[in-house]
């Protein structure tokens, strides 16, 4: 009797089968991961509006964080740390005239007198080192994927949307511009870090 129901069962599975895509079978073994499948999306209405929300103007973040009592403080008040791995991200916002473009590099930079009269220096690619943006951005995690290489993959998906929007920006020598962007520090910046900007505007667009 319970060889019957065992064919039986084995008949019915087998009507219920269909003949499947290799994208299909591939998404079977290891299925997309819901990130990476809107990253342009994720984009547009998160994480640029996040940093845009968040930024504070240079001169006034970094007083703040030399007056702080101690970094670690200055981290939990003024910025964001995924995980004590991670160095502290901070939002801020720039404007002042660009003095200078170097693109002879893949790993572009962009030079802008800031109005205070601070040399700031701007990533602008094609190439943008690091993942500040990704570990930056408050809606996504590490445990949401589990995996180093898709997590790292997702970090160069996030950067291809900076570099989409620094080359749509068309940046001249010259011109006034407003940035929105991102660096990091382990410790109280005695400088200007680096910064990776999500959003550059000319600045009578942005008054």
């Amino acid at each position: 009797m319970s060889r019957k129901i065992w064919l039986l069962a084995a008949i019915l599975g087998l009507g219920g089968c269909r003949i499947v895509s290799q994208q299909e079978l591939a998404d079977l073994k290891s299925p997309p991961n819901p990130h990476m499948a809107s990253v342009a999306q994720t984009w547009k209405n998160t994480l640029v509006p996040q940093v845009v929300r968040d930024a504070r103007p240079l001169p006034e973040l970094m007083t703040s964080l030399r007056a702080a009592p101690d970094f670690y403080s200055a981290c939990k008040t003024l910025g964001y740390r995924s995980s004590d791995e991670n160095p502290c991200i901070f939002y801020v916002s720039v404007q002042g005239t660009v003095s200078r473009l170097d693109t002879k590099s893949r790993s572009g930079k962009m030079t802008l007198r800031e109005d205070s009269g601070e040399n700031v220096v701007v990533q602008i690619g094609p190439t943008l080192r690091g993942t500040l943006l990704r570990d930056g951005f408050k809606g996504a995690s590490y445990q949401d994927f589990n995996d180093q290489v898709l997590f790292g993959e997702y970090g160069r998906a996030i950067n291809d949307q900076a570099v989409n929007a620094i080359q749509a920006a068309q940046l001249k020598e010259g011109e006034s511009r407003l940035i929105y962007g991102v660096f990091s520090a382990w410790d109280t910046p005695q400088t200007v870090p680096e910064i990776t900007p999500v959003q550059i505007v000319a600045r009578e667009a942005a008054q």
